[in-house]
């Protein structure tokens, strides 16, 4: 089974306060400055500019948030120190193993489709690199380096189009098969 990529410490934060934390955490402002304006904070975040001004005011007050006024303009910028390095550290987007590999194989040049083929579970997956010519080693070595990393057994075969609608007519590849990626037309 594999583990959800879900980051369960977003489950104890409201939403809007988590939009406006992950902007300030992992977004740079339009002009690329790490201040922003209110209203570009609300915006960006999704969230109306009233509720922004309120939860900017309590990421202030925490310590998480610092304000510069720059004549009558306000901005906004996220304190540089131990509480928001964790912050960042709880909330950063997490890949599994699975969709890292896919993300990698995803680049190489011939791939059309990516599928999973049975269950993963925590251990090992079975990975169907379907394109026309795709390079084995580089998948090969992806694999070695994942193993390593991880301790994560991908197994991957790498087929044609053609091999691979004629192994599944043939009952080749029985059991649930879940497409990861597929190449854009």
């Amino acid at each position: 089974m594999i583990v959800p990529s879900k980051n369960i410490i977003e489950e104890f934060f409201d939403k809007k306060t988590l939009a406006i934390l992950k902007l300030f955490l992992f977004e740079k402002a339009a002009d690329q400055s790490n201040k922003f304006y209110l209203r570009e904070i609300a915006k960006k975040a999704k969230v109306p500019v009233t509720t922004t001004f309120r939860i900017v005011r309590q990421l202030k007050a925490l310590g998480v948030v610092e304000e510069t006024i720059i004549k009558k303009t306000k901005l906004y910028s996220l304190s540089m120190n131990k509480n928001t390095q964790t912050l960042a550290a709880l909330l950063e987007e997490k890949k599994t193993v699975v969709e890292e590999f896919v993300e990698a194989m995803s680049k190489l040049a011939g791939v059309e489709m990516i599928v999973l083929h049975g269950e993963a579970t925590n251990e090992k997956a079975n990975i169907l690199i379907i394109g026309i010519g795709v390079d084995h080693k580089t998948a090969k070595e992806k694999v070695g380096e994942l193993k390593d990393k991880y301790k994560y057994n991908i197994i991957e075969l790498v087929l044609e189009p053609g091999q691979f609608n004629q192994m599944s007519s043939m009952g080749l590849f029985p059991g649930k098969k879940l497409i990861l990626w597929e190449k854009p037309h």
